[in-house]
């Protein structure tokens, strides 16, 4: 997964899941908290990669739909 900043700025991976909370406000506290403290932010990191690594596996449980398509719209990220 990647999260692009308005500035151009890529987050990929446990980055971009931080990113997403981040521009949340009902998590953008835990936002903050995972970016300052380590540990948290290696847990997300851990946590988003074990979930990619069975991505295959997980999506063959997903039954197929028809697609949708959605326009896409900015989402105004919080200040760093």
């Amino acid at each position: 997964m990647h999260v692009v900043s308005r500035r151009g700025r890529v987050a990929s991976a446990g980055d971009a899941v931080i990113a997403l909370m981040a521009a949340s406000p009902a998590t953008r506290k835990q936002a903050w908290l995972t970016r300052a403290i380590p540990s948290r932010r290696r847990k997300v990191a851990a946590d988003y990669q074990r979930t990619a690594d069975r991505r295959g596996e997980l999506s063959e449980k997903v039954p197929d739909a028809a697609v949708t398509v959605v326009e896409p719209r900015w989402v105004r990220l919080a200040a760093r």
